[in-house]
């Protein structure tokens, strides 16, 4: 199945140099659909929401500046795996963005290479924000205390009985389709669930998630007896 991908720019040029970087990436196999403004990318959306894998999100459209645009879409689609593509690197502008549940934040000067890898990363369920920011953006070392002192204290209510479920099946080195295909559901759904569950351990990447579980098996719920 080709992942279907949104870029979302105001120019045309940047546009069609991201095109074929990502078709070359992901070996062709994937879908790429174009916007230049806040209300096409709307209804693109509107039309394929549900097999949208990615977005790229400009954050200067014509009928939206800054977080307006991501505001609104994330409104509408709360789940939407969205990556802001921005010029600029304004920390607080970051962090803001990162409180509203973006799954990556690529810098426009980023090498070929960079911005691969990011997409890469977040089509697997990943977060990814440039590495020499996350200490402002996401402040994940606070985070994580925070998670670690909910599970010395047997508090996992931060993960709902499927986020469990499929967080055991991470710790487990599962992939996504084999999540998909354990749980009975989408890939999308999958990948959803990935995002909420490493958004709410304050953590960027699976095995940084499994090394938490290590930690604090009461994470997991009831799947904990299934690791000691």
């Amino acid at each position: 199945m080709k992942q279907k991908i949104v870029i979302v720019d105001d120019h045309g040029l940047v546009r069609a140099g991201l095109r074929p970087i990502l078709k070359d990436a992901l070996n062709s196999e994937c879908e790429i659909l174009e916007a230049d403004s806040l209300q096409a990318t709307l209804d693109i959306l509107e039309a394929h929401a549900d097999t949208i894998d990615l977005v790229l999100l400009d954050l200067t459209l014509p009928d939206a500046q800054g977080l307006g645009a991501l505001e609104k879409i994330r409104a509408l689609y709360p789940t939407l795996p969205i990556s802001v593509l921005s010029a600029q690197t304004d920390m607080q502008l970051i962090q803001n963005a990162y409180r509203m549940n973006v799954s990556g934040f690529i810098i426009k000067n980023a090498k070929a290479e960079i911005l691969v890898s990011a997409v890469r990363l977040i089509l697997s369920g990943g977060v990814y924000i440039p590495p020499e920011m996350l200490s402002t953006a996401m402040s994940p070392p606070e985070k994580g205390r925070r998670n670690k002192e909910r599970g010395a204290s047997g508090d996992d209510s931060q993960l709902t009985p499927r986020q469990q479920e499929v967080l055991y099946l991470i710790t487990k080195g599962a992939s996504n389709q084999e999540i998909s295909d354990s749980v009975g559901a989408t890939i999308g759904t999958v990948k959803s669930h990935v995002v909420g569950i490493l958004r709410a351990l304050g953590v960027h990447s699976r095995t940084q998630a499994i090394s938490l579980v290590h930690d604090n098996p009461s994470l997991l719920g009831q799947y904990r007896q299934n690791v000691l």
